[in-house]
């Protein structure tokens, strides 16, 4: 590739990518506009590729935490309690009575 600013056919091809993602993309990369022709500056494209480098992070706490033990404190509805297996049968038990009633309930009204 040459010196100054760059194609989208040739950041493409730098990147590995096809000339439509680098258009669709070019706000991430950062653009130079002349006229209606749209280049990149070499730097702009390798800040990019730096930014979307993966691999090991450093790690940054021991232990994995998991959101029912970060609820919020005070008001707002959230409980600090975790909700257990005997928790969600119990609530499930008390919908299925609720449902028996008032089955039942309307069995009686049809028959006065």
């Amino acid at each position: 590739m040459t010196k100054g600013l760059l194609r989208p056919d040739q950041v493409a091809e730098w990147l590995g990518m096809s000339p439509s993602w680098v258009y669709g993309n070019k706000h991430r990369i950062g653009f130079v506009q002349i006229g209606t022709a749209v280049r990149f500056e070499r730097s702009a494209v390798e800040r990019y590729a730096e930014s979307c480098k993966r691999g090991p992070q450093p790690e940054v706490r021991d232990t994995w935490e998991s959101q029912s033990d970060t609820g919020k404190k005070g008001t707002g509805g959230w409980s600090q309690k975790r909700t257990t297996v005997t928790d969600i049968n119990e609530r499930l038990r008390g919908i299925e009575r609720g449902s028996a009633r008032r089955a039942s309930t309307q069995r009686s009204a049809r028959q006065s």
